[in-house]
């Protein structure tokens, strides 16, 4: 597929991906400095056992992991074309 984009693009493309890369290492660093407070105990719930926890955690994290590896491999590609 990136064999098809125009080569005077690729400068472009490589910086709105790297642009994009900074913006998803920022908002992963936002989750993990805020982790305590989306993702311990709520005083509100009753019931709010450990594995609800872990998987609100993990709704939220294997999403965020899975974009970041895809915009690396983009970005990985682009510097090969």
């Amino acid at each position: 597929m990136t064999a098809f984009i125009d080569p005077s693009a690729l400068p472009a493309l490589r910086a709105a991906g790297i642009f994009f890369l900074i913006i998803d290492i920022l908002a992963g660093a936002y989750i993990f400095r805020n982790r305590h407070r989306w993702f311990d105990k709520d005083p509100d719930v009753h019931d709010d056992p450990k594995a609800v926890r872990n998987l609100r955690e993990e709704v939220l994290v294997i999403p965020w992991i899975y974009f970041t590896i895809l915009l690396i491999a983009f970005l990985i590609q682009l510097w090969r074309a």
